[in-house]
């Protein structure tokens, strides 16, 4: 799975763009810091994504300038985009920017018990590293038998306030989906990625 073949493929389900307008819009949202994923990545996606069939390019002039190549996403292309969403979401070991850049794309991707399903893993594995967090902070030594710095002590509770601000955000996330109130953000059922169970 990569990234940047979701950004692309996010983009352009909503319309066609060339590259320069999917490149203006990674600026926009400031993917390259907050996500890694960079311009060369994007136009590599782009060439590769075109080369598998996903997308089609089609030349286009606008009035006297010159051609440009407009982008299109198919149905292949779609039900490929569904597929790396759905895997990012599910991927318990994802970090929190990749999970989250995940959910960013979701409208239209999964269904509402896939979400649901994915935020219960997710709660399931921050929880897991709290108590992991925990346990190592509540412990005087290190694996050299040295008490830590007490900067680390500051260290390990910021990444603690970090897990329960998601914690928090992700118990809100849930009761937004069960108000009922956002059906039209999912995929219905019978159109969403199979897992595996389904598939066996």
């Amino acid at each position: 799975m990569s990234k940047a073949h979701m950004v692309v493929l996010s983009f352009l389900k909503v319309k066609p763009f060339h590259a320069y307008q999917i490149g203006q819009l990674v600026e926009q949202l400031a993917l390259p810091r907050w996500t890694g994923v960079t311009l060369p990545a994007i136009y590599k996606a782009m060439q590769t994504l075109e080369k598998q069939k996903y997308i089609r390019g089609e030349e286009m002039r606008v009035g006297t300038n010159p051609p440009r190549m407009v982008y299109h996403l198919n149905s292949k292309g779609r039900q490929y985009l569904q597929k790396i969403v759905f895997g990012y979401l599910n991927d318990i070991q994802l970090t929190d920017r990749d999970w989250w850049l995940a959910m960013f794309f979701a409208q239209q991707n999964v269904s509402k018990a896939e979400l649901q399903s994915a935020i219960e893993r997710r709660i399931k594995r921050l929880k897991e590293v709290q108590k992991k967090k925990h346990d190592i902070q509540d412990c005087p030594g290190t694996i050299l038998g040295e008490d830590l710095p007490f900067v680390h002590h500051h260290l390990m509770e910021l990444g603690l306030g970090y897990i329960r601000a998601e914690l928090k955000a992700l118990s809100a996330l849930q009761k937004d989906i069960k108000a009922d109130e956002h059906d039209g953000f999912f995929i219905l059922p019978e159109t969403s990625t199979p897992t595996k169970e389904q598939t066996k």
